[in-house]
């Protein structure tokens, strides 16, 4: 029996996984994190996440849904760090269930961590695949970003 709990803990304890690609989690959060080998002419700000073209057998409504979160930029000599954290998601469509069927008006949003994290342990859904697409999301926001500024006149 103590064998079974031993080799029981042992499994949880090695699929537990606290980082993937960019994605880490640290304090009860799950932030995206990447450092760049040059000075990027960027700054801290709230920025826009939108879910444009994707399939849909390729994401899921909270992804589809993704509308924000906030991006910290810190810099030393040749280097930014970007890091981007309460990322959220607003149904498109939030309905009511009641004597009365309806759009609710006042949504509140949904974070990353409610829907990917456990126990501090980012879940296997997250580890699997919506990682790589939220990645894609906030990295086409970076760099539209860039590019904008790139361009501005």
């Amino acid at each position: 029996m103590k064998k079974l709990i031993l080799l029981l803990f042992f499994g949880f304890s090695i699929n537990a996984q606290n980082i993937v690609s960019n994605f880490r989690v640290s304090n009860n959060k799950i932030i995206w994190q990447k450092t760049y080998k040059k000075s990027l002419d960027i700054n801290s700000q709230i920025i826009t996440l939108r879910a444009l073209d994707l399939s849909t057998k390729s994401s899921n409504f909270w992804i589809k849904s993704i509308r924000g979160a906030k991006l910290i930029v810190e810099k030393k000599t040749n280097q930014t760090r970007i890091s981007v954290f309460d990322i959220y998601s607003i149904p498109k469509f939030y309905f009511t269930l009641t004597w009365f069927f309806g759009i609710e008006k006042s949504v509140t949003p949904k974070y990353i961590e409610e829907k990917y994290l456990f126990k501090q342990n980012l879940r296997k859904k997250f580890i699997n695949k919506d990682a790589r697409i939220i990645d894609k999301i906030i990295q086409n926001e970076i760099n539209s970003i860039l590019y904008f500024k790139e361009n501005d006149w």
